[in-house]
């Protein structure tokens, strides 16, 4: 009945892990395919030769493509937590544990789950946990103490060039399973030595600095900050194998107090419900469900610059920009047009080319997608790269976009797309794709040199270009009214707006254009020369009243008034 009990209890754990990344954390593993690519050509799998860890490395980014399918990651998660869970039962039971093996071989298991949270903690890293305590289960099937050393020193050397940082893991139950069954006490104190010596050669052998031999294949200085977190896992290792060596911590009530403790501290620190709704946000727009990108802003307690960024841009592409700019969180212009730089992180990156091909800016969106791709840990995304070869077909560089769809069609999941691609640029169709035709004839004529980030320079170009470009003239001037710059957003709604759309100008634009009207010329002129509205008029007056009366009282205004430019102007606070 004990064991039973033990078995009910582990089985109901691996359910709360599985619902836990379906329900609660699938954008974080859709996410990670997309800063992940893995092409099955033999020029680019003997790139993980370089490196150590590279068979988990090929098996985790080939698994983490299908992240993307709905239950994908959390059913690979699972399923390799349960693989190395019945490991780890088998390897501490030979360790010595002969009462509730189930119950401590979850500890391990917990630091895996807490850390497959964090965005760059990759597959190949849980797997080279499982392969470590396989590893360890084959190896003690020997009798001989001579024979198991020489294995144990063999199998450490091929775990670091196979797995990487994780076989630490079998480094420990290595010297804790001998520290138990060898009669040598010299033999242990062998091994430790030789588990923290052969990073070092490893540094040498592949180019790594000696800090990185021990932590191979994360990467540090990313969002990453403390690489070393992976020792965790080995950490709770430690702690699910003192049983062995203290008979009385061999109890239920200790180790299931233990294990709902731990499993909680852990998830509680793991746990980013902001990050996860803002990768919401992101993966939704690059799926092309605009609708939940919408869906997901109206309960957003999370807003964030790129929540924002998305909700423009949804907005942006149903002409409805200007409409609703006021009636959702704002950061300033920051949520218009994300600025890329050398600090800018990759989540970002990635999403900058989204809103400069909606308005037109191919030159722009390139740039941002390669910098996003080199931004990325392991300078892989499969999202940038067909991103890439979308612009490459719309500038009709058609050479580029061969080469990326080649490489694409050499994945599992991204093969299809990639092939469709090809063929139509093959039968010479290309023209023949309404959206393509659009982007195309949004393109400038003529190139104009400027720097990154100066998005005046870029929307004005476009639509010097293309007057008919209405997104980005919205893009332009709502750019300016974030900004709260009413002296250029005049200055470009004369040159740019008012000759093409001036006829039926959005309520946005109304306020604006009576806040910036020159006091010197005759008003009733300039609200019929910008066929300003009565109702936008009276509404004016009635807010300057108001205004009047609280004495700049923002709380009197807040509930009419509190979704106009007018407070906007006057209320929000610009950070840098």
């Amino acid at each position: 009945m004990k064991k039973q009990t033990d078995i009910i209890l582990v089985f109901l754990f691996f359910i709360a892990c599985w619902i836990f990344f379906f329900w609660l954390y699938p954008y974080h593993l859709y996410y990670k395919e997309q800063i992940t690519l893995c092409v099955l050509q033999p020029d680019f799998l003997q790139t993980y030769l370089q490196k150590p860890a590279f068979l988990t490395e090929i098996c985790g980014d080939y698994l983490t493509q299908f992240f993307l399918w709905t239950g994908g990651g959390g059913s690979i998660l699972t399923l390799t937590f349960l693989l190395t869970w019945s490991g780890l039962r088998i390897a501490l039971a030979r360790t010595g544990i002969t009462r509730h093996t189930s119950l401590w071989a979850l500890l391990p298991i917990i630091a895996e789950w807490g850390l497959s949270c964090h965005l760059e903690y990759p597959l190949s890293m849980s797997l080279g946990l499982l392969f470590s305590v396989w590893a360890f289960t084959l190896t003690t099937l020997s009798t001989s103490a001579r024979t198991r050393g020489i294995l144990h020193t063999i199998m450490l050397i091929l775990l670091y060039c196979t797995i990487g940082a994780h076989f630490l893991a079998y480094a420990l139950l290595a010297i804790a399973h001998e520290c138990k069954h060898s009669n040598s006490a010299l033999f242990p104190l062998f091994l430790l030595i030789i588990s923290i010596l052969i990073p070092i050669g490893g540094s040498h052998f592949y180019y790594l600095t000696l800090r990185q031999s021990y932590f191979y294949p994360l990467i540090s200085n990313y969002m990453l900050r403390q690489p070393f977190a992976f020792l965790l896992t080995e950490i709770f290792l430690l702690f699910s194998i003192l049983p062995a060596f203290v008979s009385r911590l061999d109890r239920r009530w200790i180790a299931f107090p233990a294990i709902l403790i731990l499993s909680a501290a852990t998830l509680s620190k793991a746990y980013n419900a902001s990050e996860e709704k803002t990768l919401a946000f992101s993966s939704e727009a690059y799926f092309g469900h605009w609708d939940k990108v919408l869906q997901l802003n109206k309960d957003n307690v999370h807003p964030t610059y790129l929540s924002a960024y998305y909700t423009n841009l949804a907005y942006a592409r149903q002409g409805k920009l200007c409409d609703e700019l006021m009636q959702h969180y704002q950061p300033a212009s920051y949520g218009l047009l994300l600025q890329i730089n050398e600090s800018t992180g990759y989540i970002y990156s990635m999403a900058s080319p989204d809103a400069l091909m909606e308005c037109g800016d191919m030159a722009q969106a390139q740039h941002s997608a390669m910098l996003a791709m080199t931004f990325t840990p392991h300078q892989r995304s499969s999202r940038m790269m067909r991103r890439l070869a979308e612009i490459a077909i719309i500038n009709e560089d058609y050479a580029v976009a061969r080469k990326y769809l080649r490489m694409l069609s050499h994945t599992s999941l991204h093969r299809k797309w990639a092939e469709e691609r090809l063929e139509i640029i093959n039968s010479g169709q290309c023209d023949s794709i309404p959206y393509w035709i659009h982007k195309r004839r949004m393109l400038p004529q003529q190139d104009t040199l400027f720097s990154a980030n100066q998005w005046r320079a870029s929307l004005t170009n476009l639509i010097e270009n293309n007057p008919q470009n209405k997104v980005a003239a919205d893009y332009l001037l709502c750019f300016h009214l974030l900004n709260k710059d009413l002296e250029h957003f005049k200055k470009d709604y004369d040159c740019y707006y008012y000759p093409t759309f001036g006829l039926l100008p959005p309520r946005l634009y109304q306020e604006a254009l009576i806040a910036c009207m020159d006091e010197k010329a005759n008003p009733q002129e300039q609200l019929k020369h910008y066929r300003i509205s009565a109702q936008v008029y009276k509404d004016c007056l009635e807010y300057l009243s108001i205004h009047e009366e609280a004495q700049g009282d923002g709380r009197a205004l807040e509930k009419k008034f509190g979704k106009t430019y007018w407070f906007y102007y006057y209320y929000a606070q610009l950070k840098p």
